[in-house]
C-alpha cells in the first residue's frame, strides 16, 4: 500500500511539474528583435523574452481599397501572412486588436467590436517623453512611380475581406479605449502591424506614438507593414526599399523590428509549410483595376520574405513554372498584357502564384469631332420611346451632362460636350455617308469626389465602354475605375456601315454607381 501511495505521489508530482513548466512555456517566448544601437551606430540583434499572456497585436488599417492602385495590392499580399502570424499569436494567448481608424465602426454590432466600445475608457498616462521618429524615404502622389499617378480619393469602407477576424478578437480606434482594453489585460508588450508605418501605424489614434508615450513596449512586425513610399526605378528605389528606410527610422527612433513568421517558425509553434507570400510587382494593377499607362513602364519584381528564391514569370497569360523566364531586373511594358510570376527553390513553388495588369492607352489623343453626340438625336430604344414612365430614365443617358445631371466630369477635368451614362446601357446613332470616325474619350464619372473625397463611395464604380459597328465589336476599353486616365476612342467607321452602339458596360459589380461617361464624342467627317 505505501508503495502505492508512493507511486502515486511521484504520479502527481510529475503532473504538477509538468504543469508548471508548461505554464512556464506558455508565459516565456524568446524572440530576436532588431534594434539600433546608438552607442556603436550600427543595427543589432538580440534576443528578449515575451510573455504572450501579456501581449498584444495591434493591427493599423488594412483597408479594403487605397486610392494608390499599388498600395491597394501591396495590402492584398499581406493578408496570407498575417492570416498565419494571428492564428499562431492567438493559440500562444496574444490579444489581437484591430484598430480600422475612420471605419471602425462599419463593425457595429459584431462581438469584437461591442466587447471594446463597452470598455471604461481611460486616457493613458504620459510617462515617457514624445517618441521621436525622422522618416527619410521620400513620397510621391502614388507608389505607381512615373507613369499616370492615381489621384486621391477616399474610398475604402472596410477591412479586405481575406483578413480572419478571430472570436476572442477585438476591433477599436480610440487611444483611450485601447489603453482600456490593454491595461485591463495587464498587457505590458504591444507589436504592431499594418500600414502605412510612417503615417497610420506610427501617428493614429492608438498607434505607436500614442502607447509608447503610455509606457507600453512597443514593436514593430517588420514582416507585416508597409510605408507609404515611392518607386523610382532609375535608382532602384521600390517600394520595399521605402519601406525598409521606415522600419529603420523606427528602430533609430527606438521601437525594434520582430519577424514574427520567423520567430514563430523557429520556436516551432508555425508547422505548416505552405506558401503565404506573393511576388510582389511595381507598379500593380489587376483585371478589375489595370494600370493604365501612355508610355512603357518599368515594372519591377520582388520577393522579400523569400530569400535565396527565383523569381520566374510569364508574359503570355500561363502560369509561371521552375522554366519560365527567370527575373534578373525590371522589365519594360510596353503593351496592354497580363504578367504572372512565382518564386521557386530548387524547382519547388514557394509563393502564391501572383498576376498583374497593364493596359496601354492608344498613343493618340483622339481631335475632337466634327459634329458631337450631344448634338444629334439617337435612335431610342422601343420601350423608352412609349413609356412616360419613370423606368424610361433607365435606358437613356444624358446630354451634355452626367446621367444625374451634374457637370461632365472625369479625372477632376469637366467636360462641356459628351454623354453621361449609368451602367449597363448602350445608345445607338444612325451613321450618315459623310461620317469618317468616331472619336471619344471615356471614363468614370468623378462627381462623387464632391463629398469627402469620395469617402466610402469612390471604391465602387466600374465600367467598360464598347463601341459596335453594325453589332461587330470595333473598339473597347478595360475595366475602368474612378480618376483614371480616360480611354481614348479613335474608330474608323468601314464604308457603307450604318449604325453605332455605343456601350456603356457595369465591371461586373452593378453597383449604383456604375456611372460612365464618353466626353468630347461624336464623328469626324474630314
Amino acid at each position: 500500500m505505501r508503495s502505492l501511495f508512493l507511486y502515486i505521489a511521484i504520479i502527481l508530482s510529475a503532473v504538477i511539474v509538468s504543469g508548471t513548466f508548461a505554464r512556464e512555456q506558455a508565459e516565456r517566448l524568446p524572440v530576436t528583435v532588431r534594434k539600433y544601437d546608438s552607442v556603436s551606430g550600427k543595427y543589432i540583434t538580440e534576443r528578449m523574452v515575451l510573455n504572450p499572456k501579456k501581449t498584444a497585436i495591434i493591427v493599423i488599417d488594412m483597408w479594403n481599397y487605397h486610392w494608390c492602385m499599388t498600395a491597394s495590392e501591396r495590402v492584398s499580399a499581406m493578408g496570407p501572412r498575417m492570416n498565419g502570424v494571428l492564428a499562431v499569436a492567438r493559440e500562444t494567448g496574444m490579444q489581437v486588436v484591430w484598430n480600422p481608424s475612420d471605419v471602425a465602426t462599419a463593425y457595429s454590432g459584431y462581438p469584437q467590436y461591442e466587447n471594446a466600445v463597452a470598455v471604461k475608457h481611460g486616457e493613458g498616462p504620459r510617462v515617457r517623453a514624445p517618441i521621436v521618429a525622422r522618416f527619410t524615404a521620400p513620397s510621391g502622389k502614388c507608389m505607381c512611380g512615373h507613369g499616370i499617378h492615381c489621384i486621391l480619393n477616399y474610398g475604402h469602407d472596410a477591412m479586405h475581406p481575406d483578413l480572419v477576424i478571430g472570436d476572442s478578437d477585438l476591433i477599436s480606434s480610440s487611444t483611450g479605449e485601447i489603453y482600456a482594453l490593454l491595461t485591463k489585460r495587464g498587457i505590458t508588450d504591444v507589436i504592431y502591424m499594418g500600414v502605412h508605418t510612417n503615417m497610420c501605424v506610427f501617428g493614429k489614434p492608438g498607434a505607436i506614438s500614442s502607447m509608447w508615450n503610455s509606457g507600453f513596449n512597443c514593436l514593430l512586425a517588420r514582416d507585416l507593414n508597409d510605408a507609404f513610399t515611392a518607386y523610382e526605378p532609375d535608382r532602384n528605389y521600390t517600394p520595399d526599399t521605402g519601406t525598409t528606410e521606415i522600419d529603420e527610422n523606427l528602430q533609430k527612433a527606438g521601437i525594434p523590428n520582430i519577424n514574427m513568421a520567423d520567430n514563430f517558425r523557429d520556436a516551432d509553434l508555425w508547422k505548416s509549410g505552405a506558401p503565404v507570400d506573393y511576388v510582389r510587382f511595381t507598379p500593380w494593377g489587376k483585371p478589375d483595376r489595370p494600370y493604365i499607362m501612355e508610355n512603357p513602364t518599368t515594372v519591377t519584381l520582388s520577393a522579400t520574405w523569400l530569400p535565396d528564391a527565383e523569381i520566374r514569370y510569364t508574359d503570355d497569360g500561363s502560369e509561371p513554372t521552375p522554366k519560365s523566364s527567370l527575373y534578373t531586373g525590371p522589365i519594360t511594358v510596353s503593351r496592354t498584357q497580363t504578367l504572372r510570376a512565382a518564386a521557386f527553390r530548387k524547382g519547388r513553388q514557394v509563393s502564391l502564384p501572383a498576376n498583374a495588369r497593364y493596359a496601354r492607352l492608344p498613343a493618340e489623343i483622339p481631335p475632337l469631332p466634327d459634329v458631337y453626340l450631344d448634338d444629334l438625336s439617337y435612335i431610342p430604344n422601343d420601350y423608352t420611346n412609349h413609356s412616360k414612365g419613370a423606368y424610361a430614365c433607365l435606358w437613356h443617358p444624358q446630354k451634355g451632362k452626367s446621367f444625374e445631371e451634374k457637370p461632365l466630369r472625369v479625372r477632376n477635368k469637366t467636360y462641356s460636350h459628351g454623354m453621361g451614362f449609368r451602367a449597363p446601357s448602350s445608345v445607338q446613332y444612325e451613321i450618315k455617308p459623310e461620317y469618317r470616325r468616331f472619336v471619344a474619350r471615356a471614363g468614370v464619372d468623378d462627381n462623387v469626389l464632391d463629398n469627402n473625397n469620395g469617402r466610402f463611395l469612390a471604391i465602387h464604380g466600374s465600367v467598360i465602354f464598347k463601341v459596335f459597328i453594325d453589332s461587330k465589336l470595333a473598339a473597347e476599353s478595360p475595366v475602368m475605375r474612378i480618376s483614371q486616365e480616360p480611354w481614348r476612342f479613335d474608330v474608323e467607321i468601314p464604308q457603307g456601315s450604318y449604325r453605332i452602339n455605343l456601350v456603356c458596360m457595369d465591371a461586373g459589380s452593378r453597383n449604383i454607381l456604375d456611372y460612365g461617361n464618353w466626353v468630347n464624342a461624336g464623328f469626324v467627317t474630314k
